[in-house]
């Protein structure tokens, strides 16, 4: 992946996660001891701001490029121009490869499980591949292998859960800034987190009831089990099989197996930790229903600092956002709609693919809004969101919709 290297930044457009290749000035005229660091928190940047008017900074792609400058450029044609590039295939164009890379992803997850299950061997390799291919997709359009995440399948929980945070962490780390290497090292290791699960009896997994002392032992030696299986394989990555071994530790100590704090948690772990809940709070559980998004971020903020990252917390809701693309949203007036695209400017009016009429009885003729354009509905009325709900809620399936491509429908 190409680079895009000294790109002048002024003080007041610098943002945690940069890296800060030069200075306007000469390193020995300030404090900083490193030539060249990244801006680890809002503190770093504070220095800066006091000690430069501009420095240079390094983007480690072009599309973290660009969305720097589809924030930051004061020119309107250039600001479209930026956010237009950020997803240069459009959502329609991928929707289809993107559930094509999905299902035979979930096909290699489902293997490599079923053959641990059984005691025999399994190919990391195969699972590399279906990274790769994953992390394509999300760098043409992210929303397109994002909304394949929100089509929940119970029965199929363990594989498609260990999919779906491989994903969500590829998505994730890429917002962060992360090299396309590192995006499928965290894929695979996302992917792979809870392959130790299979090994749990499966009364104990799926038990709907709370789990007694000794089950809850037997349910937590996963991580354990992870870390074995994944210790014997040569091709596995010391990432990966950290990930499997530390993703349910937190912050202060009172995670398993081992109890680490802070300083003993990778970034990719605490990465993947966060992506795991989330993932968990909002798919059916056969102890649990599935949530709202919301529900999800306030179970991470609740816990920020203390169980996970306050900072990656942070990013990830305001990476993941409130409306994301395949969520089922109903409006003040009552219809029903699936969101295809969110606004970067103004995340709450994002665009809308209306199913269902105002009583929530009959399919709608198809239509698509742009809530930042202010549409109105049969009053007069600008639409507001009142609430995301369920895939299924209402009978709105969204694999209806994904396998025609979420085109509107013909009058």
């Amino acid at each position: 992946m190409s680079h895009i290297k000294r790109v002048k930044v002024f003080s007041d457009q610098l943002e945690i996660g940069m890296f800060v290749s030069d200075l306007d000035r000469s390193w020995s005229e300030t404090s900083f001891l490193l030539q060249g660091f990244t801006l680890e928190d809002q503190e770093d940047v504070a220095s800066v701001k006091e000690q430069c008017d501009f420095v240079y900074v390094d983007f480690p792609n072009e599309s973290l490029y660009k969305k720097f400058r589809a924030r930051s450029t004061v020119s309107p044609t250039l600001k479209k121009k930026y956010e237009q590039e950020i997803n240069s295939s459009d959502l329609h164009d991928e929707i289809g490869p993107a559930a094509k890379t999905f299902k035979k992803s979930k096909q290699v997850i489902k293997s490599v499980l079923d053959r641990v299950m059984l005691g025999e061997d399994f190919e990391i390799a195969a699972v590399k591949e279906q990274v790769k291919d994953c992390v394509q997709s999300i760098i043409r359009n992210e929303s397109a292998m994002l909304m394949m995440t929100l089509i929940k399948n119970k029965d199929e929980y363990t594989a498609e859960h260990c999919l779906n945070v491989g994903i969500l962490s590829i998505a994730f780390a890429r917002y962060l800034g992360l090299e396309e290497q590192q995006l499928e090292d965290i894929g695979v290791a996302g992917m792979l987190h809870d392959v130790g699960k299979v090994m749990v009896p499966t009364a104990i997994l799926n038990k709907p009831g709370k789990l007694s002392d000794e089950e809850m032992a037997t349910m937590r030696s996963h991580a354990q089990k992870g870390y074995e299986i994944l210790l014997k394989k040569r091709d596995a990555l010391p990432s990966t099989v950290d990930v499997a071994f530390t993703h349910h530790e937190r912050l202060n100590g009172e995670g398993y197996p081992r109890g680490l704090y802070d300083h003993q948690i990778s970034t990719f772990s605490r990465l993947v930790s966060i992506v795991d809940t989330f993932d968990a709070i909002t798919s059916d559980r056969c102890y649990d229903q599935s949530r709202a998004i919301m529900d999800a971020y306030k179970v991470l903020m609740s816990c920020r600092d203390t169980h996970y990252d306050g900072k990656m917390v942070t990013k990830f809701i305001e990476w993941r956002g409130i409306y994301p693309p395949g969520s089922i949203v109903e409006m003040e007036n009552g219809e029903v709609g699936i969101v295809t695209a969110t606004n970067p400017r103004y995340k709450l009016r994002p665009k809308v693919l209306l199913i269902l009429d105002e009583n929530k009885k009959h399919r709608r003729r198809e239509r698509l809004i742009d809530m930042s354009k202010l549409d109105l509905d049969a009053s007069a009325h600008t639409y507001r969101i009142i609430k995301a709900v369920p895939n299924r809620a209402f009978g709105i399936d969204l694999q209806e919709f994904v396998d025609k491509g979420l085109k509107i429908a013909a009058v």
